[in-house]
């Protein structure tokens, strides 16, 4: 009797995890399940909501901002008071000799340096904005990768706990047969050894589980004991690859960096043309009550200074910039093919295995133990068929994981989930 119920109990849970590839797109979710049920999207946008590295890059954005209005500005004008010829000796020893001089000064810029700083802060506000880009695209990343995960972690403790219900039953099998002299002792040893192991499993499965949700609450900032996860889209493997809509956001953000290099450049080089101070001004003198104008101009002259390493420094921040933009191009090919590669040999893993080498596997395990109840077979058959359906339907799951993080990794790489800055 308890070996027919652990065959029956071996075949139907042979058939459960394998509805997990063949359930169909469910029906859409009622309200209820809807606020309920946190899926992909919702969980991104609360992320980028709330997550401090997408508020930190915002802020850097507007600092830039902020950097752009003061660079287009002019130098202030200067308002000046001169009081000479007072409290010497003889005539002078007061102010009855005393002048006094009323200026006004301006520094005009030469070399075109306003508008050369200007666009170097609109180059800086542009790194910025790709900054920002990039971050809201890594933290859409980071939370589909820490979604997949849960949600792996989940059937993996499912499947875990399936494993331990079968070696349990077929536990009792054995010692039956055994306690009827139609089994050797050590094989009841051996199935309490399974049913350890199995044991194992779900624990090893359970702190999977509860680390996966502890970062996925992490970054949107529930509570991880209050997640409900949509798990339907873990089984889906279809959909378009994704592609670029334009330039790689990682090559844009190095692109505008070497932009800023080259308006760095530009500034430092301005630098070797001196400023211009224009000043006018109006003195009066005490002794005669006389008045007169004066105009005065002053120019730097370079002998000391002509910023030399300031160029130098720049020429060579635009150089390490170029060169990073060169090494990005070919980086971002190999990292586009790898993702690209990941995810089709995912899916082809995924289609095999759900489609061909689990439905046989099933079919062997319960051959297995039906001719096992028969004396057919050793239990050390069954044993194999139970842990190639076993390592067969992890190998699923984590073809289905497979999948998604290479489609997260291509959707980061290609701008595709996530507004990017205007």
């Amino acid at each position: 009797m308890r070996l027919h119920y652990a065959v029956a109990l071996a075949i139907s849970i042979a058939g459960a995890p394998a509805a997990w590839a063949q359930t169909a797109p469910a029906a859409a979710p009622s309200l209820l399940e809807t606020t309920s049920l946190l899926t992909p999207e919702t969980a991104i946008a609360r992320a980028l909501e709330s997550a401090p590295r997408g508020l930190a890059a915002r802020a850097r954005l507007d600092a830039a901002g902020g950097a752009v209005t003061q660079a287009d500005t002019s130098p202030n004008p200067e308002v000046g008071f001169e009081l000479e010829n007072f409290s010497g000796s003889g005539p002078y020893k007061d102010f009855r000799s005393s002048e006094r001089t009323y200026s006004l000064s301006q520094t005009v810029e030469l070399g075109g340096k306003r508008g050369r700083r200007t666009q170097a802060a609109r180059a800086a506000r542009d790194v910025a904005a790709a900054d920002l880009d990039l971050a809201r695209l890594d933290l859409t990343r980071d939370v589909r990768l820490a979604f997949s995960e849960a949600v792996a972690a989940s059937r993996q403790v499912e499947l875990a706990r399936d494993g331990l219900r079968l070696a349990v039953a077929v536990e009792d099998a054995i010692k039956a047969r055994v306690e009827a002299g139609r089994e050797a002792p050590i094989q009841a040893n051996r199935a309490d050894i399974a049913r350890r192991q199995a044991q194992l499993e779900v624990d090893k499965a359970g702190r999977r589980q509860t680390a996966a949700r502890q970062v996925l609450a992490g970054l949107t900032g529930l509570d991880p004991a209050g997640l409900q996860l949509d798990e339907g889209w873990f089984s889906r493997i279809d959909g378009v690859e994704p592609q670029a809509a334009g330039e790689a956001p990682d090559l844009r953000r190095l692109q505008a960096e070497a932009a800023r290099g080259r308006a760095e450049l530009s500034v430092e080089q301005a630098k070797l043309v001196p400023d211009v101070t224009l000043s006018a001004g109006f003195r009066q003198f005490k002794e005669d009550g006389e008045n007169a104008f004066l105009v005065g101009v002053s120019v730097p002259i370079p002998i000391f200074d002509s910023n030399r390493g300031g160029i130098a420094k720049a020429r060579a921040d635009l150089v390490a910039a170029e060169a990073d933009l060169a090494a990005e191009r070919i980086d971002l090919e190999r990292r586009l093919t790898a993702a690209r590669f990941n995810l089709a040999a995912a899916r082809d893993t995924a289609t095999s295995l759900r489609d061909s080498i689990i439905p046989t596997a099933e079919q062997a395990f319960a051959l297995a133990n039906e001719g096992y109840g028969q004396g057919k077979f050793s239990y050390l058959e069954v044993l194999e068929a139970q842990r190639t359906l076993v390592e067969a339907r992890t190998d699923l799951i984590n073809a289905f994981q497979g999948f998604h993080d290479a489609r997260a990794e291509l959707e980061r790489l290609t701008a595709q989930g996530a507004e990017v800055t205007k």
